[in-house]
């Protein structure tokens, strides 16, 4: 079997289930099915030759009366001297009435293979003028196509003969018309003026029922004698009201691709929010979809290409939404959330095994496997979608909301025209949905409406979270104010008087308001007491514990920096964080005495100063600190700095480190803290050094 005539009859079997839906009598060989209303047969008795008039065209002649309708799988159907008198006789007017199926096709004496298809043909017999001039036949079918999902609610292709001989279309694919969407196709008849009559002959694949059955052949479908040019203008106009039908698709797809790029734009501008990519792949992925229903609904691109790459952006899409759904609504990753995360995979193998059905019969197990996957996957995921969704909305979620309502309404849109496009085989005409909005010439389908909808969601969503976003920047841009204003009290912005002592100070802050602090306070008789911290945190938070620390120095007159760490210590315990710290007192004598609570030692010239272990400060209550006693000649000098020093990272991870450090120790403050921040600053960068003077010694 043919690769196109499988997926034939895939794409039918969901007409047929809309068939079952139009029941009205009983067919013989179906007891569980039912016909649509029967039309009534033409009066014309069958046995009579029924010739239609075509000898005075002054425009195009509809041809709606005398058809002869029969079921054969004998080619010699599309001679024109083939005998159809005992054939049913039919006008081309919505659903017919089925005409008798022959048991077996021996009392035609037709011999042919058991694989042969058995076709419906339509014979209609014409007589023409002398001297009639160039005929051409138009197969013009309905704009409008029920099925949202592709689809084609038409039926199999059609081949038209002339007397006999086999007429190809003009337009894409003219000779494989069977493996592409129907669309309205002229047929140049090529019959000699000479010719005063003409038998046409169009045959079906066989289809006994459903929307597709051959007995709703004609409501599909109106065929029109004429001069070429004046069909070829009725089919450009079929071409441009086809247009104008899916022009709401491509306005569309326009729209989602511009939707994409700003969310992209979202998430690289913005950092930590996965679901504006998720939502951007989403909708760049469903972008494609109305250009694939553009080629092939003008029979530019197969059935099998169009229905694979179709169902493959769906599912693809489907898996994105729920990716932008889990991090959008900041979802636990419980176990059904990873079941249908490391499933997934199976989705991509949809428009492979479609591409390649027909070729064995291994592919076509794959496919059933795979399509069975898919369709257990897609029923958990619509199970997911729609309890999330609703759970959150029911938890006053304003954004869940918004995402269920075009999630509804395109449901409707999917599901309405399955329910309603039968209604014109049951009227006996053409139905319009209640749900259609006509535009001018362009008509606003149900499903284009919630696509709408889910794009205005969208927009709306993006609206108030820029707006809140905006709120929340401008009360972080207010608090880094009023941090930067407490920062400004801490650090000294000029060069404090020290005699007896040289002191550089250096503070590179890795953000607007950082974490380190320092404090120097000379002393009336010639003493020093230099502390430095470091404030775990940033911001305001962080800014509040150090003026907390320095209202706490500002009140105590100790100048034991053990005392003065168990001081601090007392006021930052319950703040829920703590404090690196180390103080120094440098009497006028030059003798230093140090206390650490988790800082970076210090360096005596270029040594490193080795201190005894204390805990930050606000971690434990009532914690004692030892304190290490030094001497400084005139001419030395102690080195303090934050652990952004050393923790400067390159890009490849490499750290400044306590080497460079040490080779760095004799350096200035400056020139100490610019190495760290040219090597790659992370974090707060502070630095002091403090130099005895000579004229100390005199003293």
């Amino acid at each position: 079997m043919r690769r196109g005539t499988l997926w034939t009859i895939a794409l039918f079997v969901l007409a047929t289930v809309q068939g079952l839906a139009l029941q009205a009598r009983p067919h013989p060989q179906f007891p569980g099915f039912r016909y649509p209303p029967k039309a009534e047969p033409s009066p014309q008795a069958a046995q009579e030759p029924a010739i239609v008039d075509a000898t005075h065209l002054g425009a195009p002649l509809v041809l709606d009366k005398a058809w002869r309708v029969g079921i054969t799988s004998d080619p010699a159907a599309a001679s024109p001297g083939f005998d159809d008198s005992h054939w049913a006789v039919r006008d081309a007017k919505g659903t017919i009435a089925d005409v008798k199926e022959p048991d077996d096709d021996a009392e035609h004496n037709i011999d042919h293979p058991e694989h042969e298809s058995k076709f419906a043909w339509f014979r209609l017999h014409l007589k023409l003028a002398p001297d009639h001039g160039p005929l051409a036949l138009l197969v013009e079918l309905p704009v409008t196509q029920s099925s949202p999902l592709n689809i084609s609610n038409t039926g199999p292709g059609t081949d038209v003969y002339a007397n006999g001989k086999l007429v190809l279309p003009d337009g894409p694919h003219p000779d494989d018309t069977g493996n592409y969407q129907q669309i309205s196709r002229l047929y140049e008849l090529n019959i000699p003026s000479s010719e005063t009559s003409i038998t046409l002959a169009v045959r079906t694949l066989y289809i006994p029922f459903g929307l597709a059955g051959y007995t709703n052949f004609f409501f599909h479908r109106t065929f029109e004698l004429g001069t070429p040019d004046e069909l070829k203008a009725s089919l450009d106009l079929w071409s441009v009201r086809t247009l104008f039908e899916r022009l709401p698709r491509l306005v569309i797809a326009i729209l989602l691709l511009v939707l994409s790029v700003f969310l992209l734009t979202l998430y690289f501008t913005q950092k930590g929010h996965p679901e504006y990519l998720w939502l951007a792949l989403h909708e760049l992925v469903q972008a494609p979809i109305s250009i694939i229903d553009q080629a092939s609904g003008s029979a530019r691109l197969d059935n099998i290409w169009s229905g694979g790459l179709y169902l493959q952006l769906i599912f693809i899409s489907a898996y994105l939404y729920f990716e932008f759904l889990v991090a959008f609504l900041a979802l636990k990753r419980r176990w059904y959330i990873k079941t249908l995360r490391y499933t997934a995979p199976i989705l991509a193998l949809i428009a492979p095994t479609i591409l390649l059905v027909g070729h064995n019969r291994a592919v076509t197990i794959a496919l059933v496997v795979v399509g069975l996957s898919a369709g257990f996957w897609v029923i958990g995921w619509a199970i997911f979608v729609f309890l999330t969704l609703i759970i959150a909305t029911i938890k006053r979620n304003f954004e869940a909301g918004l995402l269920l309502i075009p999630l509804v309404l395109t449901m409707v849109g999917i599901i309405e025209p399955f329910l309603t496009s039968g209604m014109g085989e049951l009227g006996g005409g053409t139905y319009k949905s209640p749900l259609t909005i006509q535009a001018g010439p362009i008509p606003i389908h149900f499903a284009a409406i919630a696509d709408f909808a889910g794009l205005l969601a969208i927009i709306v969503i993006i609206f108030v979270r820029f707006l809140r976003i905006h709120h929340e920047q401008e009360r972080a841009s207010g608090e880094l104010a009023a941090a930067r204003s407490v920062q400004e009290l801490m650090i000294p912005r000029e060069k404090v008087e020290t005699p007896g002592y040289e002191v550089d100070s250096v503070y590179n802050p890795a953000t607007e308001v950082g974490g380190d602090f320092f404090h120097v306070e000379p002393s009336s008789d010639g003493g020093l007491l230099v502390i430095l911290g470091d404030v775990a945190g940033k911001g305001l938070q962080a800014a509040m514990n150090v003026s907390m620390l320095m209202g706490a120095l500002r009140r105590t007159s100790e100048r034991s920096p053990a005392r003065i760490l168990e001081s601090l210590n007392r006021v930052l315990i319950g703040s829920d964080s703590f404090t690196t710290c180390q103080v120094a007192w440098f009497g006028p004598d030059g003798e230093v005495v140090v206390a650490n609570a988790g800082h970076l030692p210090p360096y005596l010239n270029t040594q490193e100063v080795r201190l005894p272990g204390g805990l930050p400060l606000g971690v434990v209550n009532d914690v004692t600190y030892e304190e290490v006693r030094l001497y400084l000649h005139p001419g030395d000098r102690l080195l303090m700095m934050s652990d952004g020093v050393v923790e400067a990272r390159q890009g490849s991870g490499e750290l400044f480190g306590f080497d460079r450090v040490h080779n760095l120790s004799n350096q200035s403050a400056f020139y100490i803290a610019d190495a760290a921040k040219a090597f790659g600053q992370e974090d707060d960068i502070t630095v002091l050094t403090i130099r005895r003077l000579a004229k100390a010694m005199a003293a």
